[in-house]
């Protein structure tokens, strides 16, 4: 998610005697918060300490330019050991060949993995019922965000529930200051899973599996679009040029600057940028449909892991990619995700769920998993081969529609027609 240039950290192995993890091992690390940016390096001195005979190459890169990052290392045979990217990419670079099923490699430590972490999350890296990737956390969609001094004054007390009060809670809130509410809306993947958990609430689904038919124009998806220029036809937004250009983490900071009284975002709101000293705030799952118009089962919500970690199917060290997977299936290093020091995702780890930490910041998140109802309902995000392609697709729609260029039933129309043609291509 947070991005910055790309840096290389290389540690040297200290001085010791060879472990079974031996020798160099390349690591190539996709996006992450603030705080998660800054813990990942110094859990690999752990690491590095742990395994005295591995030279460790770690990188660290902006999250939303992975795919292209990593199709070009694969095709120019220069790909990392370990790649850490989205679950959501799973189905596609397994089926390029870019990257090998863990259980083939990792024998009886799977065993392990599962005793340690929480079951729904560890099946975010799964495919076709092989474990190609360790995920550490999962982020959910879609959520919203109220500046709850904003919702009293407009003489509500409490979020609302349902697509009518949304735009009846954005209209009331809007200040000419400030806009009732604000969505990001530019070209960016997370802004794209953004949306298509609100699309999947009302029955939408942006490709069927089963058929290998995009369904981009199906009324789950039109509607939720439709919701999106209600909001700017309300006069309850920023501007849609501003919105085009204003991505996830701009809309997050918009909103913890007080210039916006809504936000829609993911399960992690405000929480890796923060807001202004005092704000009064609060997150909720995002408002429901008033009638679900979709053809598919709404779902409660869409879930993806965006730290998972993978091994090429290229490495020429599996031992030391092995061996790094498994550090990070420890609770140590899964704990960082129970609000020590970060509390802005869905921990993977059983023990994270028991850090005072996660339990200061999301109360309502650990009563519900340890109730066992955090995840009822839940189901991951759209993850086939062709993904890109479809969701390009949906991002010009979206782009469109935000402008004011065509109705969401044209550009949708449109979008499928291209994305389909891409997916026949694709898939022969």
């Amino acid at each position: 998610m947070a991005g910055s240039t790309a840096m290389a950290v290389v540690a040297l192995a200290p001085a010791g005697p060879a472990l079974a993890a031996t020798g160099a091992l390349s690591v190539w690390k996709f996006g992450g918060t603030p705080a998660e940016v800054e813990a990942w390096p110094a859990a690999n001195e752990r690491f590095l300490a742990e395994n005295a005979g591995v030279e460790l190459n770690y990188s660290f890169f902006n999250g939303q330019i992975r795919r292209q990052k990593l199709l070009a290392g694969f095709q120019t045979n220069k790909l990392a050991d370990v790649i850490i990217a989205f679950g959501q990419d799973i189905p596609e670079f397994a089926g390029f060949g870019m990257i090998q099923p863990l259980d083939d490699i990792a024998g009886d430590q799977i065993a392990g993995w599962k005793e340690r972490m929480v079951p729904e999350v560890l099946n975010a890296g799964m495919h076709e019922g092989k474990l190609y990737g360790l995920p550490t956390y999962v982020d959910m969609s879609a959520f919203i965000a109220i500046d709850s001094d904003a919702m009293a004054e407009a003489g509500f007390d409490r979020p609302p529930a349902t697509w009518s009060e949304l735009r009846a809670y954005a209209k009331a809130m809007t200040k000419p200051d400030r806009p009732g509410i604000a969505f990001p809306a530019t070209t960016a993947p997370v802004d794209i899973n953004i949306f298509e958990g609100i699309a999947y609430a009302n029955g939408g689904r942006i490709f069927d599996e089963a058929t290998g038919q995009v369904r981009l124009n199906d009324a789950g998806v039109v509607d939720a679009l439709q919701l999106y220029a209600d909001l700017i036809a309300d006069g309850s937004t920023p501007s849609g040029n501003s919105m085009t250009e204003t991505n996830f983490r701009d809309t997050a900071q918009l909103f913890g600057q007080k210039r916006a009284a809504m936000w829609i975002g993911l399960s992690w709101l405000n929480t890796p940028w923060g807001v202004q000293e005092g704000m009064n705030w609060q997150g909720a799952p995002f408002p429901k449909p008033d009638a679900p118009s979709g053809a598919y089962p709404p779902v409660a919500a869409i879930m993806d892991g965006t730290a998972v970690l993978m091994v090429s199917s290229r490495t020429q060290n599996p031992e030391a990619a092995l061996a790094y997977i498994d550090f990070w299936s420890q609770d140590a290093q899964l704990n960082i995700w129970g609000g020590n020091p970060e509390i802005a995702r869905v921990p993977a780890g059983k023990a994270a769920w028991k850090e005072a930490g996660l339990a200061k910041a999301w109360p309502a998140w650990v009563a519900s998993y340890e109730a066992g109802t955090l995840f009822d309902g839940a189901e991951p995000m759209p993850r086939f081969i062709g993904v890109s392609a479809v969701e390009s697709a949906l991002a010009t729609a979206i782009q469109q529609v935000v402008l004011g260029q065509k109705t969401p039933q044209e550009a949708l129309d449109e979008a499928n027609a291209a994305a389909q043609a891409q997916i026949d291509l694709l898939r022969g």
